[in-house]
């Protein structure tokens, strides 16, 4: 399954969707750099969840349970006071 989550510029979303992934325990697997595409590939659990971000749109790709999971996390989770702080 494939979800959009957010404009890369927007920098608050970023920052949500960095938090939600932190909190559901991801870690870097492979990073891959395309022509202007940054691809991704985390574990969650036993599972891969690829994000694919590039000048438009941050997206992710991954076993359908897993995104709807991560997209549960996203919208839980709270906005930071400082968006540009929560970036480091």
């Amino acid at each position: 399954m494939r979800a959009d989550i957010c404009d890369p510029h927007n920098v608050a979303a970023v920052q949500r969707f960095r938090g939600a992934l932190r909190s559901l325990g991801a870690t870097l697997a492979e990073k891959y750099w395309g022509v202007g595409v940054n691809h991704y590939r985390l574990k969650i659990g036993g599972e891969t969840l690829s994000i694919f971000s590039d000048a438009w749109s941050v997206d992710i790709d991954g076993p359908d349970q897993l995104v709807l999971r991560v997209l549960r996390e996203f919208e839980n989770t709270p906005a930071c006071r400082d968006p540009v702080k929560g970036l480091a």
